[in-house]
């Protein structure tokens, strides 16, 4: 079985001056929270369960799990302290047990059939038996409408999947995206699918952290690309990341134009 954990316990604030007191993953996009369109994707790729992580300042969440009164409702767990996102799929972990365990990120909006794209990464990593990330190219003149997040390495394989290189590091002073000095770059984004082993993985990085400093997903990425265990998944249409203004406001405008139902 796989379990989808679907990370809301950070504190969004990059985009809190847009919804207010809203959290960011009840953001609307067509009418529809963006936490809705992931448990969406979640379940049209036929995973039967799904944990959300939440934060003690976001009962709205739980609220609006509660209400949407599914026959397979989503299990919530409480990530204390916003400490990463590393530290989110941690919290999920007596609940996922020896399951495979996808990560889907609720900021990261798709134009695509529904379960696609993380079908695909389930089956990437079903098929390899490696770790598996979707990977996004990003060009230089849509970088601000992305997050920061490190540009990967990668070879093209000849099943079309990607064997990833290596993952360069997160630049904690960088807000949006940077390509570098090309036309456009490749990043992972948020749809990861991961056997049971990566919580130890996850907590061996934490064992190396000085005291209070957040437990990101991004050194396990590497150590698993330097390892030969990780595989891409190239996304080639077009994605929204909701979690920075500029991409949530992209998404509304797509919305606006028939992107979304």
């Amino acid at each position: 079985m796989t379990t989808a954990v679907i990370p809301c316990g950070g504190r969004g604030t990059r985009v809190a001056s847009l919804g207010g007191a809203v959290p960011k993953e009840l953001l609307p996009v067509a009418g529809k929270p963006l936490l809705q369109w992931t448990l969406e994707e979640a379940a049209a790729a036929g995973i039967e369960r799904t944990v959300v992580v939440t934060s003690p300042a976001k009962p709205e969440i739980a609220r609006f799990l509660s209400d949407r009164g599914s026959v397979r409702a989503p299990t919530v767990v409480v990530q204390p302290e916003p400490r990463g996102l590393g530290d989110a799929v941690t919290c999920a972990r007596a609940v996922v047990g020896t399951d495979a365990v996808a990560v889907l990120l609720p900021d990261n909006l798709f134009r695509a059939a529904p379960g696609y794209p993380i079908a695909r990464v389930l089956d990437a990593q079903r098929c390899t038996g490696l770790a598996a990330v979707l990977l996004a190219e990003v060009r230089a003149d849509e970088a601000a409408t992305k997050g920061a997040t490190g540009r990967a390495r990668y070879r093209l394989r000849p099943d079309g999947l990607c064997d990833i290189l290596a993952v360069a590091p997160k630049d904690p002073k960088l807000t949006h995206f940077d390509p570098g000095p090309s036309p456009s770059a490749v990043t992972p984004i948020g749809r990861m699918v991961f056997d049971a082993s990566v919580f130890e993985l996850f907590e061996a990085e934490r064992r190396r952290l000085p005291a209070g400093a957040e437990l990101d997903d991004v050194p396990v990425l590497q150590h698993l690309a330097a390892a030969g265990r990780l595989i891409g998944v190239l996304h080639t249409a077009e994605f929204f990341d909701a979690g920075v203004p500029e991409g949530y406001r992209a998404a509304l405008a797509a919305h606006g134009h028939g992107a979304y139902p």
